[in-house]
Order: structure tokens, then C-alpha cells, then sequence
């Protein structure tokens, strides 16, 4: 038993019957069971019990202690019915005593419950463990109090089990108010004891009294195990849960500090330490406390950093970095994101250079960040810096790369609101790809329709639009969604130049027969052509589809206006 031991002072192998030793006629009892001869071992135990009570008087204990040392045989191989005919014969001796011993009979019925919870009933053994509790309750003294609680936390756990939360919480409350009349200071069992208590009191909701019952246990596990032990570093694992659970993530990160830093003094936890760093980190990020998260997150790159120094452990620890780093782009949290690849470029540049290809790939996910940002001067020269590495150590230049180069940069320009360089670079990639064709040539076609249809230079516009549109149809065929995509474009030009008809039947049609959600896109050319469909519709007296164009209009605009916010 885990808090108490059965009648410590009574058990002796001296327990005579006549002239025999107990001890001996156990091991004829032994042998009787382990050859199934079951009726005789009853027969025995029985004549045993009848010379027993003509050798002891019928109110001494010897007689339960030879009833259970019988009971214990039976229980021992497998006749777990008879070991309780015995046990229940004991306990109706215990209690036709005229002042019954209640803590015996609390023992008994823990005995004769266990014996049930060996053979998993768990039913039976329960009623045994409730009847051993009133047992204990009726006890007069403090010797009982350990055993008590001991029931108390062993009904808890089975209805905790169950996910009767309320009841274990009772029977937990009722351990945790026994224990306060115990001196428990220096007891180590009562570290795990109010744990367990505490446990189960988070799950009913019960936090203020949970904490209180760990920082119990932390004071206890402090004195007892030592401020750098284990046990107290799981009672502020415990703690920092609790915190977790109650929205408290302030405190929680004190208490999740408390455990790193004690197991960070203690050899061959790398692992533990490591995996609960992730876990917090992950947690925080869950719950939306990013700063936390990012906290928790770069702990752990700097700890597996130290602990792995090789070339493939750093390239394989920057690869889960850098995905960590995409979590944070995922919810907009770009200052984070920011922060990690600032943190992944220093490191890689102090292990390999400030010119290497990797460094280059992270610099361009940092101009990406500042983009996001608004602060197209760094991105730029984010930008710049990546290429010139790119192209130092790379391969030759050709169009391609430079094409490339080009969009990047062009894209960064119109950002900042330089059109009239972004044009140029849009000219160049034109000039670059002049011999083939590909997606580059088709952006800057794109980009450049759109910067004139702005400038409200529509024949410009109209222009570019047809080599967008004919580029498309000759490499992914007319039915293409890029392809009917470029109908949208190319009747916002022709409704600005006034032929209104004319951008309906012939460019409007084709999307709004083959792809209609292109009408839900949230993108200027969608939304142009929104708003012109609605007012094309409402001059003709048509209401029901001028609303839904207008319809559309207002949502995409919702969606821009937020992102152009965020």
C-alpha cells in the first residue's frame, strides 16, 4: 500500500495454532491450491480457524491476522470469492466487538477490496473502498489519516477515470482538507498526493483552489527534493497547465520558465526540456499570445542549437525555423516572421559567410516581410542584396534570371508608387523574353495593361490586354481560366472608352457564361467590372442583376479595404 502498511506490530510469523506454526500451515494451504484441490484448502482453513479460537480468545487480533494470512493464500491463486469469505468472517468479528477497532476494520475492507481490483472488479472493489472510508471516518486518533486519504484519492481517481468529475472533486476536496490537519511539511508522498488532487480539480473547473493545492506541493517538493530536483520542476509543469487552462498566460510563463530552468540543471533532460519548450511554444501560439509564442519558439532554435552542432543538424534546425517563421506570415503576425529570418540570416552568415546562397533565399523572404510591412526602401534593399549574391556566386546570368529580377524589382517600385521606373522594368523583362514565351512576359503584359489603364491611357491598356490575352490563348487554350480571366480586363477598358454594349456582349459574356466566379475574385479588375456590369444593368431598368453586380462590388471592396488596413 502506498501510505500505510497492514498491522505493522501484529504481523508476525510466531502466530501459533496448538503446536503448529501459521507459517507452516500456509504452505500446506500452498500446495493444496496450486493442484486445484480448493475444498480441501477450505476444509484446512477451516479446522486451522476452529483450533485458532481454542487458542486465542475470540476479541484478539490474532484471530483476524490468521483469517487473513488464509484469505491472502486463496486470494493469491485466484479464489478471489473465498478470499473474501474470509475477510468478510474477520470483519464480523472486528465489529461484534463491544468498542470496535475502526481502523482495522478500515484495513480490512482496503484488503478485501484490493483483492477485486487485482482481479479487475473495479465495481466490487469500489463499494469495499467506500465501506473502508466510513470505517476510517468512525477511527478516533490521527494514525488512520494517511490510509484515509489514501481511500479518498482512490475513489477520486476511479470517478475521475469515469469523467464524474464532481464526485472525484469532492473526494479530492475532502483528502485535500484531511491533509491540512496532517504535518506534511517533510512528507515526499504528499508532493504527488496534492498533484493529483489539483489535477482533478482543474478538470471541474476548480482553479483557485488547484493552484493553491500545488504551490503546496512546490513548497513541499522544495524542501524535500531541493530547489534543482525534478519533482519540484513537474509540480511547476502542473502549475503552468493550470495557469494555461484559466487563461492566466502570463503566469503560465513564469511557471513554464521555472521548470526549463531547473531541468536545464540537470544532466540528460535535453530531450524532455526541448519537447516541452515546443509544446509551450505551440500552445501560446495556439492561444494567440504570439509574443509569447515567438519567445518560446526561439528558446528552443537556441537550446537544439547547442545541443546539435553539425552542418546537417544546423541546416535541418533552420529548415523547421524557417517553417515556424511561415506561421507566423500565416496569421499576419509579419514583425515575428520578420524577427526569425533576421535571426536565421545573422546565424547563417556568422557560420558560412556573408555570401551564400542560403543567406540570399532568406533575404528574399525578408524584402517579402517588409513588403507586407510597407517598408519598400528595406525591401528593395533586401532585394537587391539577394540577386547580387545570386549573381556572384550563382550561375551565369541569363534573360531568365534577370527577367525575374526585373519583376521583383517592379513589383517593389509601383509599391513605393515609382511607375514611371516600374515601366521601364516591365520593358526590359518585354525585351528579354522578346524570343519566347513565358510567364514573365505574361506578368509584365498584365502589370503594364493595368499601370496604363490607371493612367487612363486606355489604347496603351487595350494593347498590352490583347498580347495578355493571345499570349494565354496560344500556351493554355481559350477556355483557360487566365484566358477568360483576360475578358474582364479588356471590357473594363472598352466601358472606360464609353462603348459600354459593347464591353458586355462581347468581353463581359464570355466569363459571365463560363466562369462566373470570376465575379467574386477580390482583385481590382473583378471589382471595376462589378460596378460597371451594375450600372450598365440599372440603366436598362434591370434591378435584379444591377443588385447582385453591386452586390459583388461591395464584398470585394470589404476584402481590399481590409487587407489594404491589415
Amino acid at each position: 500500500m502506498p501510505f500505510f502498511s497492514f498491522g505493522q506490530s501484529l504481523e508476525k510469523d510466531t502466530l501459533k495454532v496448538k503446536e503448529h506454526e501459521v507459517s507452516e500451515i500456509q504452505a500446506e494451504l500452498d500446495s493444496l491450491l496450486q493442484n486445484n484441490y480448493h475444498l480441501d484448502a477450505t476444509a484446512l482453513a477451516d479446522s486451522v480457524l476452529v483450533l485458532a479460537k481454542e487458542t486465542y480468545s475470540n476479541t484478539d487480533l490474532r484471530i483476524i491476522l490468521i483469517h487473513k494470512r488464509i484469505a491472502e493464500k486463496f486470494a493469491d491463486n485466484g479464489y478471489s470469492n473465498i478470499a473474501s469469505q474470509y475477510i468478510q468472517r474477520a470483519l464480523a468479528i472486528l465489529r461484534s466487538n463491544p468498542t470496535p477497532n475502526y481502523a482495522f476494520i478500515g484495513d480490512m475492507y482496503i484488503y478485501l477490496a484490493q483483492i477485486f481490483r487485482h482481479h479487475q472488479l473495479s465495481n466490487i472493489a469500489i463499494n469495499y473502498y467506500e465501506q473502508a472510508m466510513e470505517a476510517y471516518e468512525q477511527a478516533e486518533g490521527r494514525e488512520h489519516y494517511f490510509p484515509l486519504v489514501n481511500v479518498y484519492m482512490t475513489l477520486g481517481n476511479f470517478h475521475y477515470e469515469i469523467e464524474n468529475f464532481g464526485t472525484a472533486s469532492s473526494y479530492y476536496t475532502k483528502a485535500s482538507n484531511l491533509i491540512s490537519k496532517m504535518d506534511t511539511q517533510y512528507r515526499a508522498d504528499m508532493v504527488e498526493i496534492l498533484n493529483r488532487i489539483a489535477r482533478a480539480q482543474t478538470r471541474t473547473g476548480a482553479y483557485k483552489i488547484a493552484i493553491k493545492n500545488l504551490n503546496r506541493s512546490i513548497q513541499i517538493a522544495n524542501k524535500v527534493f531541493g530547489k534543482n530536483s525534478i519533482e519540484l520542476a513537474n509540480q511547476y509543469e502542473s502549475l503552468a497547465e493550470v495557469y494555461l487552462q484559466r487563461g492566466d498566460h502570463q503566469d503560465a510563463n513564469e511557471a513554464a520558465n521555472k521548470v526549463v530552468k531547473i531541468l536545464v540543471g540537470n544532466i540528460g533532460t535535453a530531450e524532455r526540456r526541448q519537447t516541452y519548450e515546443r509544446k509551450i511554444a505551440d500552445t501560446f501560439f495556439y492561444k494567440r499570445e504570439y509574443g509569447l509564442s515567438h519567445q518560446w519558439y526561439e528558446k528552443l532554435y537556441a537550446d537544439a542549437l547547442i545541443a546539435n552542432q553539425d552542418f546537417n543538424d544546423f541546416t535541418e534546425l533552420t529548415k523547421w525555423y524557417l517553417q515556424i517563421a511561415g506561421k507566423f506570415e500565416r496569421v499576419k503576425e509579419d514583425v515575428i516572421a520578420l524577427k526569425i529570418y533576421q535571426k536565421i540570416l545573422s546565424l547563417n552568415q556568422e557560420r558560412f559567410g556573408e555570401n551564400n546562397l542560403k543567406a540570399a533565399e532568406v533575404m528574399h523572404l525578408i524584402s517579402k516581410c517588409y513588403v507586407r510591412l510597407n517598408d519598400f526602401q528595406q525591401a528593395e534593399t533586401y532585394t537587391n542584396k539577394a540577386y547580387a549574391i545570386e549573381w556572384e556566386i550563382g550561375s551565369e546570368k541569363d534573360s531568365t534570371q534577370l527577367a525575374i529580377q526585373n519583376i521583383d524589382m517592379a513589383g517593389l517600385l509601383l509599391m513605393k508608387g515609382d511607375t514611371v521606373e516600374a515601366v521601364k522594368l516591365y520593358h526590359n523583362v518585354e525585351k528579354l523574353e522578346e524570343n519566347r514565351e513565358s510567364r514573365w512576359k505574361a506578368i509584365a503584359y498584365n502589370n503594364l495593361s493595368m499601370i496604363k489603364f490607371e493612367q487612363k491611357k486606355f489604347t496603351e491598356a487595350y494593347y498590352y490586354s490583347e498580347l495578355l490575352l493571345s499570349y494565354y490563348k496560344e500556351n493554355y487554350g481559350r477556355d483557360y481560366i487566365k484566358t477568360i480571366g483576360c475578358y474582364l480586363l479588356i471590357g473594363n477598358i472598352i466601358y472606360a472608352q464609353g462603348e459600354q454594349e459593347k464591353a458586355v456582349e462581347n468581353y463581359y459574356s464570355k466569363p459571365i457564361r463560363l466562369a462566373s466566379h470570376l465575379f467574386r475574385k477580390p482583385n481590382e479588375v473583378s471589382f471595376q467590372a462589378n460596378k460597371n456590369l451594375s450600372d450598365y444593368y440599372k440603366n436598362l431598368k434591370k434591378e435584379d442583376l444591377s443588385q447582385r453586380y453591386a452586390a459583388y462590388a461591395r464584398e470585394i471592396q470589404v476584402i481590399i479595404s481590409s487587407e489594404n488596413t491589415n
